[in-house]
């Protein structure tokens, strides 16, 4: 049963080409004193809803939900969300979804892979109308002409078309084709075929695939374009660095959008134009040290903003007259404390699908109507965790041992007073980050007591291409210096208690995890690492970076050359160091971080005769999916922490 009822902005008025929205009227939130922290079922619940997508004409939503303990599509009404049909899957679940046209949708399709709870996608699509007639596999192995390759949309070319791109099954990183679907008949035509191994389209505003780009043997981003009235693909080298996105065209021209670097320093990704014949290049917007993250572009393809996020998501306008940017806008000054995401509009732009969340407050979606100003929730995503008592996240910055400016979370307890117990939670990757959002690992240790601090350190992306490749061949030195540089700005700041600190984190972030007590012996009491990697030589011959054409090579960039530091910068090499308590969680069925990793781990600190704790759990991947395992890992994690970092006034004495 969706959870409906109405909230009311006071309305939102079209005034001399301005959008103005004035007081909004909201339902008082339960106080703290009323609210009590979340059970860990609740944390570990699956999301009820992912996704909901408003037709063309605003006269259908369509959301995700669990039908039969499968996701399904449901299709609703949108004025009494009076339920029009749920269609599912006996053997498969539904992905992701799209409208193509008023009454018809496109959905990928996701089944569970042999021996692995966590489902996967195997390329397939799959069209059905909003009264669940008419279905049909479009794209995949039950298509009526099986493709044994993996389809991904593109996106909508008309009413009756779509532009997917294809990867071979089978053929490390195959050449990709895009392809133009008849979502009716299923009927295909090949559009453009790339000179390219493992690449990717991008499409001018006509959705004709004119751009690719990938990786070659070496790691290094190769580019093709096809001229605008041309057939014939032309190499082309691009000046924006080593992490170059091509966004797509500029209306009627051969101009490319593009968000990189440019320059010899590899500063901070901006958002150029970029024209190929002549190799000109104009920079539109760049902020002055956090990324680009993405473009903004309407119906017609025009870029209307973008967005940064140096602490907080950050809308940046590029037209100010635009009128998606006045609702972008209104919407942002009224919710200043959450992230807003416009997910989805009418064709007209009267009708849109919003969502608010913050690390407090998990995602829900609400239906604004432009005209009338009301803004009407239509569901939460994690509903068992709405009105529990969650933690604040604010965003941190500080100065590294060098000087450095790195940034990133602290999350405090709900109740109580600093200084707190602290747990340090590093992020994987290592090329990543950590954001400003809900998450329920981070809830399950603050609302117990725990402050959280994430630390977006030197490897991290987000704040250029430099400030990434310092954290190249640095994984176990200067990547944890930065770590080990927020924990002690935390204890000096006097929110962590410097007698409790502990440090969990999963994937890079369990590799952290053990390797950070190396760099600072002494600093942390324990450490948690979750489907970890502990021994870099590992990573040559164990899951599936050596799988990929290019997985050498990108381990050559990254790790050290030096045999020797690799030694000294992999934790199972260096057991008997290790002096603080340990545990050891993995999934047997881990694809990127090999179950092997645990099992190194594990030997070397019983050759090193030091005592840890074990949790491992079959079917389980790189993280766990099922809630039961989920749960458990939570209550482990809090007592081993309880267990380990409560000192008595004697010891924290000593440690002072």
């Amino acid at each position: 049963m969706l959870d409906c009822c109405v909230r009311y902005f006071s309305k939102l008025q079209v005034i001399c080409s301005a959008v103005m929205l004035t007081a909004i009227a909201t339902t008082p939130a339960l106080s703290e004193e009323t609210r009590s922290i979340p059970t860990y079922e609740q944390l570990a619940a699956k999301a009820e809803f992912r996704q909901a997508e408003i037709s063309p004409d605003g006269k259908y939503l369509a959301v995700d939900v669990v039908h039969e303990e499968r996701r399904a599509l449901a299709v609703l009404k949108t004025d009494d969300l009076e339920v029009i049909k749920v269609s599912g899957f006996y053997d498969a679940e539904v992905g992701g979804f799209a409208w193509i046209n008023n009454d018809r949708l496109v959905l990928t399709i996701v089944r569970k892979r042999f021996g692995r709870e966590a489902p996967g996608s195997y390329g397939e699509i799959y069209a059905v109308n909003a009264d669940g007639s008419a279905p049909k596999y479009l794209y995949g192995i039950n298509a009526d002409e099986p493709a044994m390759a993996y389809g991904d949309l593109l996106g909508k070319i008309d009413d009756r078309h779509i532009l997917i791109q294809s990867y071979p099954f089978g053929v490390k990183d195959g050449i990709p084709e895009a392809l133009k679907v008849n979502i009716y008949s299923g009927r295909i035509s090949r559009e453009a075929r790339s000179r390219l191994r493992g690449a990717a389209f991008a499409h001018d505003e006509d959705m004709a695939p004119r751009f690719v780009q990938g990786v070659d043997d070496d790691n290094q981003q190769v580019f093709s374009y096809r001229p605008r009235d041309s057939r014939d693909w032309q190499d082309l080298e691009m000046p924006f660095g080593d992490r170059a996105e091509v966004l797509g065209f500029e209306a009627g021209s051969d101009t490319l959008r593009v968000i990189g670097s440019h320059g010899g320093d590899k500063a901070i990704r901006g958002f150029y134009l970029f024209e190929p014949s002549s190799g000109k290049v104009e920079l539109v917007y760049a902020a002055a040290d956090t990324d680009v993250e993405w473009a903004y572009t309407d119906d017609d393809d025009a870029v209307y903003g973008v967005q940064i996020n140096r602490h907080y998501r950050e809308f940046v306008p590029l037209n100010t007259d635009h009128s998606l940017t006045k609702i972008k806008l209104a919407l942002q000054s009224n919710f200043p404390n959450h992230n807003v995401s416009l997910v989805s509009k009418t064709d007209d732009n009267q009708q849109f699908v919003i969502s608010l969340s913050a690390p407090n407050d998990p995602p829900s979606f609400y239906l604004f109507n432009v005209e009338t100003g009301s803004l009407r929730l239509l569901m939460h995503a994690y509903p068992e965790v709405e009105g529990t008592l969650l933690a604040q996240t604010d965003g941190i910055s500080f100065a590294a041992r060098d000087g450095q400016i790195i940034h990133g979370y602290l999350t405090t307890p709900p109740t109580g007073e600093a200084p707190f117990p602290m747990i340090v939670h590093p992020h994987g990757g290592p090329h990543a980050r950590d954001g400003w959002r809900y998450d329920s690992y981070v809830q399950s240790m603050a609302t117990r007591g725990y402050a959280v601090l994430q630390v977006n350190f030197r490897g991290s992306t987000g704040f250029g291409d430099a400030f990434m490749e310092a954290g190249y061949r640095e994984w176990g030195r200067v990547t944890q210096q930065d770590i080990v540089d927020g924990t002690r700005w935390a204890i000096a700041d006097g929110v962590a208690d410097p007698a409790r600190i502990g440090i969990y984190g999963a994937s890079f972030g369990g590799y952290s995890a053990f390797q950070a007590p190396l760099v600072a012996p002494g600093l942390f009491r324990a450490a948690i690492g979750y489907v970890g990697v502990y021994d870099l030589d590992l990573l040559y011959n164990s899951g599936d970076i050596p799988t990929v054409r290019w997985g050498a090579a990108y381990l050559d960039t990254t790790l050290p050359s030096d045999p020797e530091q690799r030694e000294a910068q992999s934790p199972a090499r260096r057991a008997d160091e290790l002096d603080l308590a340990l545990f050891i969680v993995h999934g047997k069925d881990d694809f990127r971080a090999a179950y092997e990793h645990a099992e190194v781990m594990r030997d070397a600190l019983d050759e090193a005769g030091k005592s840890y704790e074990w949790l491992v759990k079959d079917k389980e991947e790189h993280g766990f999916y099922t809630p039961e395992n989920t749960v458990e890992l939570f209550e482990r994690v809090e007592r081993f922490f309880d267990q380990h970092l409560s000192v008595t006034a004697d010891e924290a004495w000593s440690l002072e």
